[in-house]
């Protein structure tokens, strides 16, 4: 699977000692593999073998450019690059996407040592270490403005079968093939040349004759060029025709990239329209984000909502998404600073001892890095975790998008993109993303989707004392950014087009569920003292979000029949409404999640290699599949 454990950092060692027990020269040496990281000038050597090797930074002249690396190590070959694309002659709105692999991730402190060899590049290290995620299997996606890295820790093979995506250049840097031979193997060399771009080239500073045999019989064209310092020689090389295959299922394709620049129209100004623009733009797109009434009006209006992880026992991809998107809008709330979010901690309370087991599992599998989760007497504390001023978290992600104020009446397919109807406008876009909750269903194109309302009501108390962090028991209370408590929230389904309405009734039920966890907390607050707010929640039947191309669901119903009665056959390719996607379904976690989601489609649609075990997860088309291998297996 693509992530949802804790793993092992970096075993280091410094230099070699000498007479008198001090460090002669400080190189850091991994024990793991009795190899060192670098030596001697080893921005010199990255500059001459890895840049030069693929003709660096003279290719940075495209809006869109995408490097793959094996081995990140210290970050050297990343700093490197960034410094080198900063320098380029590019074209306005140009993006650099950098995807490297690591199974043993360096800490910030040891990288921050290693990082001294290179004092011309210390803001930009300061940067990445202040960005480096903890050391969680799977995806990381870090944003530097114009460029994107993605770090993916663990097995750098089973990584590679998770990715999809077209690579312009790759960097092979492991540590030595006699000392580290699994990075350099033909299964490895394989998967780089599915995810090669046409012409994709490679750069590597060994001439083994292994490495050369293994790359050759995976298509790539090499040639022996002067290697750097006492290394006499290194490899370059490239691959015309990559071979055009997926390990993806065949019904449910990858959203199909747009040019860049594209302009995209975004439904929904909630947090998964508001969460959408960041990344789109981040990407090198131009969102246009549409909304009915104002930003944050549905359920991103409440005054507070927890930031916390929901964690499942095992690797699943759902148990991998959920993780690497807790730790991912940790990340981003750092990022957008201000009072956006308050990291008070929450603890989950154990109701049961079935929920005592599955937690002390969860411990067990390492669900979240160590510092991530903490075992107390009544369940789990989330010390990162916290409460989140929704509408300033969805005002933050919006910041420098356009917004338009009417609500969209219908969508029409155009030549090359599609047209949106308001009462009052009509507007051609290349794309359009579908991120207005349960009111997707408004639109003909959406309509099949699975979705469901369950409306939900909190209690905010702004005079009752606050909790000193906040607690998670079904329902929760917390502190509220804006002083006092918040409770919550009802769970009561709702019928489509129905508006939620608060009651009095719904406050009761609040205060008796905190009553039962927090009975000291529970006498603290005064149904009459209370400010509810009620809201329309969009959920799912897995309770994963929708997320991705929007299927022609015309030609899914005649190419998969065949699953009704479990045929087996080679199937074609799902084929989707081009331009047309969705982002939905975010249920009671989309404050944590729909940065993620949008993040990994931004991804998508830019072309950049990303996780495709968990967008998989995610695929609009999944349910209309799942239906049809049911009705077979009946």
């Amino acid at each position: 699977m693509s992530g949802g454990k804790q793993i092992n950092e970096a075993d280091i060692e410094w230099g070699a000692p000498d007479s008198d027990g001090a460090p002669s020269f400080v190189v850091p040496r991994s024990t793991q593999f009795d190899d060192v990281y670098f030596s001697g000038d080893g921005l010199a050597e990255t500059q001459h073998v890895f840049l030069a090797g693929n003709n660096l930074p003279a290719r940075f002249n495209t809006r869109r450019f995408h490097i793959g690396e094996l081995g990140f190590g210290t970050g050297l070959n990343f700093l490197a690059v960034w410094d080198a694309w900063n320098r380029a002659e590019k074209p306005g709105g140009a993006r650099l996407n950098f995807l490297s692999f690591e199974a043993y991730p360096l800490s910030a402190a040891q990288m921050a040592r290693a990082h001294e060899a290179w004092p011309a590049l210390a803001s930009l290290a300061a940067r990445l270490r202040a960005a480096l995620p903890p050391p969680q299997q799977g995806f990381h996606v870090l944003d530097f403005g114009d460029i994107s890295l993605t770090l993916y820790y663990g097995d750098a093979f089973e990584g590679l079968l998770c990715v999809e995506g077209g690579v312009d250049a790759w960097f092979l840097d492991g540590f030595t093939p006699a000392k580290n031979p699994g990075l350099w193997s033909p299964d490895i060399f394989n998967e780089m040349a599915r995810l090669s771009a046409p012409g994709a080239t490679f750069a590597t500073f060994t001439v083994s004759g292994g490495v050369r045999r293994a790359l050759e019989a995976a298509g790539f064209q090499w040639e022996k060029r002067a290697g750097f310092g006492r290394k006499r020689q290194m490899l370059a090389g490239r691959i015309e025709t990559p071979p055009h295959t997926t390990h993806r299922e065949p019904w449910l394709p990858a959203a199909t990239p747009l040019h860049p620049g594209a302009r995209i129209a975004v439904i929904g100004a909630g947090i998964a329209g508001a969460s959408l623009a960041h990344a789109m733009r981040r990407s090198g797109f131009h969102p246009s984000v549409y909304e009915a009434s104002a930003p944050a009006s549905g359920a991103s209006g409440n005054p507070a909502g927890l930031i916390m992880p929901r964690l499942d026992v095992g690797d699943t991809p759902a148990g991998s998404f959920h993780a690497n998107a807790y730790l991912h809008v940790l990340q981003l709330l750092s990022v957008l600073g201000g009072d956006v979010f308050r990291p008070c901690g929450v603890l989950h309370h154990a109701a049961s001892d079935r929920d005592r087991e599955r937690q002390i599992k969860l411990l067990a599998q390492g669900a979240l890095p160590e510092g991530f989760m903490e075992e107390r007497r009544e369940g789990l504390f989330f010390p990162q975790a916290g409460v989140v001023d929704p509408p300033a978290f969805v005002k933050a992600l919006l910041s420098d998008t356009e917004l338009v104020s009417g609500r969209v009446e219908r969508l029409q397919q155009a030549t090359s993109g599609w047209r949106v109807f308001t009462g009052k406008s009509e507007t051609e876009f290349d794309a359009v993303i579908i991120a207005n909750g349960l009111d997707a269903l408004r639109f003909a194109e959406a309509r099949t989707l699975p979705l469901a309302g369950s409306a939900g009501q909190i209690d905010w108390f702004p005079d009752a004392p606050a909790p000193d962090h906040a607690h998670a028991f079904g329902p929760y209370a917390a502190p509220c950014p804006r002083g006092g408590a918040i409770i919550g929230a009802t769970y009561a389904p709702i019928s489509i087009g129905a508006e939620a309405r608060f009651t009095n009734e719904a406050t009761q039920s609040n205060i008796a569920a905190v009553a039962r966890a927090l009975p000291e907390v529970a006498a603290t607050l005064d149904a009459n003292q209370s400010h509810p707010r009620a809201s329309v929640r969009c959920t799912t039947p897995d309770r994963l979000p929708l997320c991705g191309p929007l299927p022609d669901w015309g030609f899914y119903g005649g190419a998969y029949d065949g699953l009704r009665t479990g045929k087996k056959r080679d199937y074609p390719s799902g084929e989707t409404r081009p331009g047309l996607f969705v982002l939905t379904g975010l249920g009671s976690r989309g404050l944590v999640t729909a940065p993620y989601a949008a993040a990994l489609l931004a991804a998508e649609l830019a072309g950049a290699p990303s996780d495709a075990t968990i967008m998989q997860a995610l695929h609009p088309a999944r349910f209309f599949i799942r239906d049809l291998k049911r009705a077979g297996a009946r």
